[in-house]
């Protein structure tokens, strides 16, 4: 984490980064003489590994001034792959199992997500909030319709809905 803040004569400005980078392999599944594929297969370990992305960061920028602050936040998700529901066919269909799971791959690239929100201090008590979460409308990549949920899209870390607009009102006691 990193974190920076200024004061200027009648405002601030604050700058913070966080991000975090992974490296999990699976070297070796104790299954005994059970089924692997069964028993913690190909799929399980794609969301396994997909739990823990290779990378996430983030950007927030704040601004407060008398009455108004605004802030401003970039997310960045890396590439994440995971198994759709294609691995419990027959092999046989995709021409062997090496090609099933080829087939059954679903890569979500890396996207960027901004965030928006603006605040106006309407009397000491009231607060005004508007804002926009993925300002941008950023999907992840469509995926076939195998997805564990049977739409585009699986559940990833930076959501399958697009933007989401929002006001908050805020009052003190």
């Amino acid at each position: 984490v990193l974190s920076w803040r200024k004061n200027f004569a009648d405002s601030r400005f604050s700058a913070t980064f966080t991000g975090n980078i992974n490296n999990m392999t699976i070297t070796d599944v104790k299954n005994g003489n059970l089924d692997e594929q069964t028993f913690f297969g190909e799929r399980d370990k794609a969301f396994l590994l997909a739990s823990a992305p290779d990378s996430k960061f983030t950007l927030n920028l704040n601004y407060d001034k008398d009455w108004f602050n605004a802030g401003l936040g970039f997310t960045r998700f890396s590439k994440i792959e995971l198994l759709d529901f294609q691995t419990f066919e027959d092999p046989a269909d995709y021409g062997g199992f090496q090609n099933q799971i080829v087939a059954a791959t679903d890569t979500y690239d890396p996207k960027l997500v901004t965030d928006l929100v603006l605040g106006f201090e309407l009397c000491d008590n009231l607060k005004l909030n508007v804002g926009a979460n993925n300002l941008f409308n950023v999907y992840p990549d469509q995926q076939d319709d195998w997805t564990e949920a049977g739409g585009y899209w699986d559940s990833v870390q930076m959501g399958f809905s697009g933007t989401f607009y929002y006001t908050r009102l805020g009052f003190n006691f």
